[in-house]
C-alpha cells in the first residue's frame, strides 16, 4: 500500500467512526490554494474540522506529534475559509485528530475530540 492508498484507507475509516459517533461528514479532503482539511462533519450545530494521521505501529513519531502548531494554524486557516466559501455562520467549530495505527492483523483509532482550539 503507497502513501497515497494508505491515506484514503485511513479517511475512510475515520468517516466511519465518525458516522458511528453521529456526526455527518459533508467534506473529504477539503482544498482551498495550499489549505487542506481532511474531513469536515457537522455534529447537531457544531462543525467539525478533523485531521487524520494513519501511523504503522510503533513508528518513530506518534500521529498527535505530527499536528504542530504550524499544521494547527495551516488547519484553522482552512477552516474558516471553508466556512467563509460555504457562506456558513457557524455558532460552534471544534479541531479534531483522528491518529490510525496499523499492524498487520489489527488496528487501533485514536480519536481526540477538541485537540487544539482557535484562539482570536
Amino acid at each position: 500500500m503507497n502513501t497515497t492508498q494508505r491515506g484514503r484507507w485511513g479517511e475512510t475509516l475515520a468517516v466511519i467512526h465518525l458516522e458511528n459517533k453521529n456526526t455527518q461528514v459533508v467534506a473529504r479532503n477539503w482544498r482551498w490554494k495550499r489549505y487542506e482539511i481532511d474531513l469536515v462533519g457537522r455534529k447537531n450545530k457544531t462543525w467539525v474540522f478533523v485531521e487524520v494521521k494513519v501511523r504503522r505501529w510503533g513508528y518513530r513519531e506518534a500521529g498527535i506529534e505530527a499536528v504542530n502548531v504550524q499544521k494547527q494554524r495551516r488547519i484553522i486557516h482552512a477552516a474558516h475559509t471553508f466556512l467563509r466559501h460555504h457562506e456558513i455562520d457557524a455558532e460552534c467549530i471544534r479541531f479534531d485528530i483522528i491518529c490510525i495505527e496499523y499492524a498487520r492483523n489489527t488496528r487501533r483509532i485514536e480519536h481526540i475530540e477538541d485537540a487544539f482550539v482557535c484562539l482570536p
